[in-house]
């Protein structure tokens, strides 16, 4: 088990198992699932397990059946990349041996993903299931410049160049911010703003981007906007789409840091926001695609809604999303990986789901990430907690006003390098005040693990 960095887990042959591939900001979306495999396949759920296989490191780990796999040897918290993640997994001779000691002993090994990757050897494997759309439809959605082409004949979208090169980029950005005071630049992968940039000025791109020299580029005019919106929905097939809600983005500069739901646009610009994200998710499926996706959007202060782009794949925020539609939904109606599991496997929206629309709003909630721009070392932790689905049944219910919970705190003595999360901040109540207080009072509590200082500058800038 050299390949393995941590693990809880053992493996009981008399049990069901799935395996779950994610960070563990989704971890809950297990038990989710493990709910659809149990009315899929009447197995009852206590004797299910979902095993989840992260890179996240952390001091310390209070999640169940858990495998981390991260070849870093030092104690320091450093984001990989999602292909180097899949690639760590392929490579794991502890995993291969693991699926085939489970196939042994049941017919198929369902396979469930935060996103889809073509470079998992396990998808390959006979009798093992991926739920979730395919790696290839998901990597061509996940190329911004594939995703322009794609999607601006269908919603309204910014206009936009494609640059070969930076040079080009160079010659093309300086003739159009003779005229346009602000441009957006994109590299083809780009996901939460992390390469990306708002451009005002040739310099801008020189810092930004100068290491790119051979990259494609995606560049489109900069609209100014008062509200980033998103939308979290289930291709199911050509002809359905499940609409989960809408809620409101969280940037700062061009980095996603969280969400807000529900929205505060008006009920019109929902509409169009709903229409918008139907007509792209009936082409994603005439594409192939089944599954969970995200819209994102803008709206002009003219109320005038533009699509920015598709995400492939569960958003950072589909387990509040779910913790939501749980409170919210009747008993017996499907929830979204349950959704996702008939998508996939059978092509039809599963019995007695509910619209959104048709259930009574009883919760708000609101997410925060925190993310350094300077590399730092914890001084101390928060503890960590799990039961999410808890909390949010707990204020819808009335038997809280509101809470908050810190999730995936690095915990104590860690490096945190640039670009890596710190820590997760969830906030639940009944009104907005409420729940913007939870992730204020959040973000202190974790500014503290890093300094007790509240005039350390280097806290101010790292956070």
């Amino acid at each position: 088990m050299k390949d393995i960095r941590w693990t809880n887990f053992n493996y009981n042959k008399d049990r069901y198992c799935f395996l779950f591939i994610s960070e563990l900001r989704a971890y809950g979306l297990g038990y989710f699932f493990k709910v659809a495999i149990s009315k899929a396949n009447n197995i009852p759920i206590e004797l299910i397990d979902c095993i989840t296989i992260a890179p996240d490191i952390f001091e310390q780990y209070n999640y169940e059946n858990l495998i981390i796999i991260n070849h870093i040897d030092t104690d320091e918290n450093k984001r990989k990349t999602h292909d180097e993640f899949i690639k760590d997994i392929s490579n794991s001779t502890y995993i291969d041996e693991l699926t085939d000691k489970i196939l042994k002993n049941q017919e198929k090994l369902y396979l469930y993903m935060f996103e889809s990757n073509d470079l998992l050897n396990l998808i390959k494997k006979e009798n093992i299931i991926l739920i979730g759309p395919a790696p290839q439809i998901v990597k061509k959605l996940s190329n911004k410049i594939s995703l322009y082409e794609i999607f601006a004949p269908i919603v309204p979208m910014a206009e936009h160049f494609v640059a070969d090169d930076y040079f080009e980029l160079i010659n093309k950005a300086t003739k159009l911010l003779q005229t346009s005071n602000k441009l957006f630049v994109s590299l083809e992968q780009s996901a939460a703003g992390a390469n990306s940039a708002i451009i005002s000025k040739i310099s801008d791109i020189e810092n930004r981007f100068s290491k790119n020299k051979h990259n494609r580029f995606l560049v489109t005019s900069y609209i100014e906007h008062t509200i980033d919106p998103t939308s979290l929905s289930v291709v199911i097939n050509e002809e359905d789409i499940y609409i989960a809600g809408i809620a409101d983005q969280r940037i700062e500069g061009t980095s996603f840091r969280g969400s807000t739901y529900p929205s505060k646009t008006s009920k019109d610009i929902q509409q169009e926001i709903d229409r918008q994200t139907k007509l792209v998710g009936l082409h994603m499926a005439k594409l192939g695609y089944r599954g969970i996706y995200g819209c994102d959007f803008i709206v002009t202060k003219q109320d005038k809604v533009y699509f920015i782009e598709v995400n492939p794949r569960k958003q950072g925020t589909t387990m509040e999303f779910c913790c939501a539609l749980k409170t919210m939904l009747p008993h017996n109606a499907p929830n979204l990986p349950e959704i996702e599991f008939c998508a996939v496997t059978q092509n039809k929206k599963p019995p007695n789901m509910v619209a959104i629309k048709n259930t009574k709003q009883n919760i708000y909630w609101s997410t925060y990430n925190q993310k350094l721009t300077n590399r730092l070392k914890t001084i101390t932790y928060l503890p960590q907690q799990r039961s999410e689905i808890e909390m949010f049944e707990a204020v819808a219910s009335n038997k809280l006003t509101k809470e908050y919970m810190i999730l995936e705190h690095v915990g104590q003595e860690l490096f945190v390098n640039e670009g890596s999360f710190l820590a997760r901040v969830i906030a639940t109540g009944q009104n907005y005040k409420d729940v913007e207080y939870g992730v204020d009072i959040g973000k202190r509590l974790i500014a503290w693990t890093i300094t007790q200082d509240k005039n350390d500058k280097r806290i101010q800038d790292a956070m």
